[in-house]
């Protein structure tokens, strides 16, 4: 007698004479599908929807070294004027500088309809704190 494969098949069909629908089943099957139609649909929000985070962290390859971290930036904004974009400077020794302008230049993009911000500037640097970097919009 050969080996029979089909006697591992675990969702076996049942014959429909010895099925019976009831109320109770169609009104789990739909609250399932209603369930799985919500799942979908949140996840799915939830990974169309852009998350705009303006704050830029600088790691520090010399952690043990002190002094200053030297910054470089160099940011596209197709879509935003030049008169909107600033830097602001924040580092965990108190130090905190709005509308930052020394070694920095906009350069507008697009016949002025965005703007390339680029700027040079050294953090002050605690061991074991991360500095924190903000490119504003005024």
């Amino acid at each position: 007698m050969p080996f029979d494969f089909r006697r591992f098949d675990i969702y076996r069909k049942v014959p429909k004479d010895l099925t019976q629908p009831t109320y109770t089943g169609a009104i789990i099957s739909i609250c399932c599908c209603l369930f799985i139609l919500f799942l979908f649909l949140s996840e799915l929000t939830g990974f169309i929807t852009t998350e705009v985070v303006n704050e830029l962290y600088v790691d520090d390859p010399d952690k043990d070294s002190g002094g200053k971290i030297d910054v470089s930036l160099n940011i596209s904004l197709p879509n935003l004027h030049c008169e909107l974009v600033g830097l602001d400077i924040q580092d965990e020794m108190g130090r905190h500088e709005v509308g930052h302008i020394d070694n920095s230049m906009k350069i507008p993009l697009n016949n002025g309809a965005g703007c390339r911000f680029e700027g040079q500037f050294s953090i002050n640097k605690e061991v074991g704190q991360q500095p924190d970097v903000r490119v504003c919009v005024f």
